[in-house]
């Protein structure tokens, strides 16, 4: 698959399989989420990836999932992330658009684990406190992205569509997903077609 079918096929993926991701693939993500554009190249994430089953039901616990079609959108037990990257910004470079790189690398990471058939989900929606407190994070470590990482149990759909940006489950229970039409959002010149 090249890259533009690669990316146009990713989809957030809530429903995994309950095989684990080898090491190595786990490091090639994070390998590519570190090379990601930094601004003025301060590099501010430290990856912590998470992978045993305990501390994984300590963050699976923090996550709040799929808010559009909760609790359809949240992971069926038995089908939960095998895997986790925490982003954790190192705040004392004082990095303001820390935001920026975080979408940077987490694209970077999916579409690497996208390549080697793994699936995921990045969140924002999450509490860090049991975070810092289950992994002992330093002062200046604060967790601001979750990754759920897996081999996907469902296959997501993408539909043009600009009259909603909320996701669904259709009545077989299969993930749809509107997106704007490229005609849309696309302007050549000028801001008119």
């Amino acid at each position: 698959m090249d890259v533009y079918q690669l990316i146009m096929s990713r989809r957030s993926v809530r429903s995994f399989k309950p095989e684990p991701i080898p090491r190595d693939t786990l490091e090639r993500m994070v390998d590519t989420a570190r090379v990601a554009p930094s601004g003025a190249n301060l590099q501010p994430f430290s990856y912590l990836v998470v992978t045993e089953p305990e501390p994984r039901a300590t963050v699976f616990d923090t996550i709040k999932w799929a808010a559009y079609i909760a609790p359809a959108g949240n992971p069926p037990q038995g089908h939960e992330p095998t895997a986790y990257v925490i982003f954790l910004i190192d705040e004392r470079p004082g990095s303001k658009i820390y935001p920026f790189d975080a979408g940077f690398a987490a694209e970077n990471l999916l579409i690497t684990g996208l390549a080697e058939g793994v699936g995921g989900c990045a969140i924002l929606s999450f509490n860090p406190k049991p975070i810092v407190e289950t992994f002992s994070l330093p002062e200046h470590l604060r967790p601001v992205m979750v990754v759920a990482l897996g081999y996907p149990d469902e296959a997501p759909v993408m539909v043009d569509r600009s009259d909603t940006v909320k996701y669904w489950r259709d009545e077989n229970g299969l993930h749809i997903v509107p997106k704007k039409p490229l005609a849309e959002v696309m302007f050549f010149n000028r801001m008119e077609n």
